[in-house]
């Protein structure tokens, strides 16, 4: 296997998280609270049971919300993994590039 491969695509997919983190707090401190009409295009905090992005009025809304949860499902993914199958299927997945960046930093270091 090509270590130091696997470790650059893992650490991209860790500084695409790190970056889903500063587009997610941007967008709670800028975003309006309260109702959201029915002519919105954008994205904005929806706090329901849980927090989390919702996007709409745009072709790739549902790509957007899905990237600006992705941190809050790694969070959310341990919380109710032993709940939920899903949850736990969830939680490895959405952990693994920061598992497999830790396991090849070490196989590159020998």
């Amino acid at each position: 296997m090509s270590w130091p491969f696997v470790k650059k695509l893992s650490g991209a997919a860790l500084f695409l998280m790190g970056l889903t983190v500063v587009a997610g707090v941007i967008i709670a401190a800028l975003s309006d609270r309260g109702a959201v009409t029915a002519e919105h295009a954008g994205c904005y905090l929806a706090n329901a049971m849980l927090v989390g992005f919702e996007c709409d009025g745009f072709w790739a809304a549902g790509f957007v919300s899905a990237w600006l949860n992705w941190p809050l499902w790694s969070v959310y993914g341990l919380l109710f993994a032993r709940y939920s199958l899903k949850a736990a299927f969830l939680a490895i997945l959405v952990w693994s590039p920061l598992i497999i960046y830790v396991v090849a930093r070490r196989k590159t270091a020998r």
